[in-house]
């Protein structure tokens, strides 16, 4: 039996914490951020800091900066309140437009830094109630309370957790409750907010019948564009085109069974990690250098984070979003010598490729790497391995400078 805990309006109710005079009336985390700005161009000794990863959700490298405007009227929404979003604030919508919509709307900076320690405390108090815990995201959490006594009754434990939580933290939360990791995560977009879902495996296939394919943890969105292209729009549709995904292969085959509720993924505490990424909303930008500059200077902090873990990966991966909600991705593979001159060139190529519209202001930007491999001769590129294995070097000296002086100690020319 897994539960699926998902935080409700996580940066919302982390202020709401500190500052209970915020609590009911309509709120938005977003503007100015407490700290100095990661783009600015004498950005110094920035703090650091990595969310968990998951099955379903991305993991993403923070620096306790925002990319907006220190203005605190000025920027861009990051989240907002269900108060707030009653009166059609949405995330990414400009701080001045959520005003025109909500006037007694209470701004609120960003504080990440905040934020990731809050998700601790809550991930220490989850492991003493439970004793197998996966963090999937900064709010997002899968419990196994499979052989537990409590489990005979898993609504009544759910709501003993809850309780626990909101008490000792004040954290609003919602809980999926299923068999299976991603019918569990499904529930939980039924129970919010701050609600208890709770589907028995002889209810699956009712339950998921008229959910839209796209809803569905872990389909994507490759293979969801393959089953709307057989007109297939809900998750009931595609139960019902069994001989498709048997046709499409043993991945197909697995995501049908899983839409059945028969999920063999497992909670796994210390799950390896699938991924690595940095992503921030900023104010629309118009000028493509800047873009490219922020595009740099991503792509050094990400080598940083990188680097301290160890990894090497083989895969990279950019995403952009316009003005108007308009996104544009690319990817690249690529198994060569892991180091920042090299992810700059790539990421600049891929911005280049997912750019195609140049008229269009930017609001947002995320680039991750994943696919990592055990680097040597026979599972790296042997062609440009010689001049990689100097630049790897080099980057092991950048890595120690800049763990003792900062991550602005040294910059490429380009990202001032």
């Amino acid at each position: 039996m897994i539960f699926h805990i998902d935080l409700d309006c996580y940066y919302c109710s982390a202020e709401r914490v500190r500052n209970k005079a915020l609590r009911g009336i309509p709120i938005a985390v977003g503007g100015g951020d407490r700290t100095s700005k990661l783009f600015a161009k004498k950005a110094q000794n920035l703090k650091v800091f990595q969310e968990n990863q998951g099955a379903f959700v991305r993991p993403v490298y923070h620096s306790s900066n925002s990319f907006v405007n220190q203005n605190a009227y000025r920027g861009i929404v990051v989240t907002s309140s269900y108060e707030a979003r009653a009166k059609g604030v949405k995330t990414a919508m400009s701080i001045n437009e959520a005003l025109k919509l909500c006037p007694n709307l209470t701004i609120i900076p960003p504080d990440h830094l905040y934020y990731h320690k809050l998700s601790v405390k809550l991930h220490l108090l989850l492991q003493e109630l439970i004793p197998v815990v996966e963090q999937a995201s900064i709010d997002e959490f899968y419990c196994d309370i499979s052989g537990l006594q409590e489990a005979k009754n898993p609504q009544k434990f759910a709501l003993h957790v809850k309780e626990i939580i909101e008490d000792k933290l004040s954290l609003p939360l919602s809980i999926g409750i299923a068999h299976t990791k991603r019918i569990a995560k499904l529930a939980t977009n039924d129970a919010k907010p701050n609600g208890i879902r709770y589907v028995r495996q002889e209810e699956v296939i009712d339950f998921v019948r008229n959910k839209p394919i796209k809803d569905f943890p872990g389909l994507g969105k490759s293979f969801e564009k393959k089953l709307l292209s057989y007109g297939i729009r809900t998750l009931g549709e595609a139960l019902g085109a069994k001989h498709l995904f048997q046709r499409w292969g043993n991945h197909a085959t697995e995501l049908y069974l899983a839409i059945q509720g028969q999920d063999r993924q497992k909670v796994n505490p210390e799950s390896k990690r699938k991924s690595i990424g940095i992503s921030r909303t900023f104010e629309p930008e118009q000028n493509r250098e800047e873009i490219q500059r922020r595009v740099l200077i991503f792509a050094r902090h990400l080598t940083f984070m990188v680097k301290k873990l160890g990894l090497h990966p083989a895969s990279f991966y950019l995403k952009i979003r316009y003005t108007y909600g308009l996104k544009e991705e690319a990817r690249h593979t690529e198994y060569r010598l892991f180091h920042e001159k090299m992810l700059k060139e790539i990421m600049l190529r891929l911005y280049k490729k997912s750019d195609t519209h140049p008229n269009l202001a930017i609001t947002f930007l995320y680039m991750s790497v994943n696919n990592f491999i055990e680097h040597n001769k026979k599972s790296v590129s042997l062609l440009d391995f010689e001049e990689d294995k100097k630049q790897n070097l080099l980057q092991d000296s950048l890595y120690k400078i800049r763990q003792k002086y900062g991550l602005d100690a040294i910059k490429g020319a380009k990202e001032i």
